[in-house]
């Protein structure tokens, strides 16, 4: 069984919130391995096609980064945008045919979408045809996204199904200490594509429970672009964290 550590939190977690560092410093490691975890960006809240993930690890291509800079192209933030560039291909495309790609007006497309892609460095026209520039490259190499819950492993569950149209694994977290009514469903949840972890809040260990039997074969290009682009673009303004709820992770008392 994998772990990582940190820092020795409170002695109990009260708010799913206070998971969140332990799972940010462990992150790196335990998904992307020893090897990779220097190159490993993790971010929360970053907004996917489905929801906001708790939190988001993101190996970024280097190169591709460094090629971008040069060559002006700024992250993407649209769904439309990112959609578009997917519509594109290799040899381009003209409006009516991205319009329809991507099921949207043509209109649309004209005054909204292709200016936008081209203010951000993307393409450039070529007569009547819009043309990817070869300097924009997606930057996401590796996406690992975590949904973290105090003992509601089926919540949680649910949640990591649909990071899984964004992510190259998607896992779920929860408290150690309600851990065992999970423990019997683990191996099923991970042959389905979920991994399983667990949070200790004497120490702030974190372990792996099941890791991902397969690949998130519902994975979709446009979904891990959008959600590797967001990432970037918050990482270029300074910040790892998206905004959040006041009430993140706070549960109702029950009723005597």
């Amino acid at each position: 069984m994998s772990n990582a550590a940190l820092a020795a939190p409170s002695a109990q977690f009260r708010y799913e919130s206070e998971m969140i560092p332990a799972l940010r410093a462990a992150l790196p490691e335990l998904a992307f391995g020893h090897r990779f975890r220097s190159d490993v960006e993790v971010f929360t809240e970053v907004p996917a096609v489905h929801g906001r993930p708790d939190v988001v690890g993101v190996r970024f291509d280097t190169n591709a980064l460094r090629v971008r800079v040069l060559a002006g192209v700024v992250p993407l933030s649209g769904d439309a945008e990112v959609r578009a560039i997917h519509a594109l291909g290799s040899a381009g495309a003209e409006i009516g045919e991205i319009a329809a790609r991507i099921g949207m007006s043509r209109d649309y497309v004209r005054r909204a979408v292709v200016p936008l892609l081209s203010d951000s460095g993307w393409v450039v026209r070529d007569a009547e045809r819009i043309v990817r520039r070869p300097e924009a490259q997606w930057a996401g190499r590796r996406i690992v996204t975590v949904e973290a819950k105090l003992n509601d492993w089926r919540r949680a569950l649910a949640q990591a199904r649909r990071q899984k149209h964004s992510a190259d694994a998607a896992y779920i977290a929860l408290d150690v200490r309600s851990s065992a009514r999970l423990q019997p469903h683990a191996r099923q949840i991970a042959e389905g594509g979920i991994g399983v972890l667990t949070v200790h809040p004497d120490s702030g260990r974190v372990e792996i429970l099941a890791r991902p039997a397969v690949s998130s074969r519902h994975a979709t290009a446009v979904g891990r672009a959008l959600l590797a682009e967001r990432a970037l673009d918050m990482m270029n303004r300074g910040t790892r964290e998206g905004q959040i709820s006041p009430v993140f992770g706070w549960t109702l008392p029950l009723a005597e």
